[in-house]
């Protein structure tokens, strides 16, 4: 063979990674001395249709080299960027040796900005858990299990609903039933019994700081 599967993949030569492969002696995760693979090399020159023969025939998306980069690490243009993480699966939190992501990786080479952006921005829409998020997320799905039945129901607080406007209290229904009808009624449940959680403890943080700021009515002694 003319040349060998990381070159032949940077090159977009199918057939020569075909023969490759089909030799036994090399895989789509095979490493040279640096730990690249012909995943990398197709990634890094935007051959997506070569990445998918790859990843068909056993790749690892998230490969990583020698220095801890994974082909996601190694992307040029946005669209391949977007089919690695939205078609393929790719993890765009995984860091490299040097503990960064990806897009912090572009980002800090500063040759991609696109892609920087793309990447970064996908962190940002998916914050990372607080304590309410990680018990929510830690409560059994709702159904059969071991005999017991799971179910999870909303209950009006009297008190509190009769403070409640005839509009706010429509509002509360059509929350409800919003999260009836979705097409994940566990995943919206849990978004809302969470946005509660939050308000509830913003609410409290504001009456716990108004009742700092108001003067102390005790008297000094002398």
């Amino acid at each position: 063979m003319v040349s060998n599967i990381w070159v032949a993949a940077a090159d977009n030569q199918k057939d020569i990674v075909q023969q490759h492969i089909a030799s036994g002696q090399f895989t789509p995760n095979s490493k040279d001395e640096n730990g690249y693979t012909p995943i990398h090399a197709a990634v890094s020159y935007g051959h997506v249709e070569l990445l998918q023969f790859l990843i068909d025939n056993g790749g690892d998306i998230n490969v990583q080299d020698n220095e801890g980069d994974t082909p996601l690490h190694h992307v040029e243009d946005l669209n391949t960027a977007k089919h690695l993480v939205e078609k393929l699966g790719a993890d765009y939190k995984r860091k490299n040796n040097d503990n960064m992501t990806p897009g912090q990786y572009i980002d800090d080479d500063g040759e991609f900005p696109e892609v920087a952006q793309y990447l970064l921005s996908l962190s940002h829409d998916k914050p990372e858990q607080n304590d309410a998020g990680s018990f929510l997320s830690s409560l059994p799905v709702p159904g059969d299990i071991d005999g017991h039945q799971i179910r999870y129901t909303m209950e009006e607080d009297n008190e509190n609903a009769q403070q409640l406007s005839p509009e706010e209290l429509e509002e509360r229904r059509k929350k409800l039933e919003a999260v009836l009808t979705s097409e994940n009624p566990e995943e919206a449940l849990r978004e809302l019994v969470q946005n509660a959680v939050h308000e509830g403890l913003r609410e409290f943080k504001q009456q716990q700081g108004a009742q700092d700021e108001e003067p102390s009515t005790k008297k000094s002694k002398n």
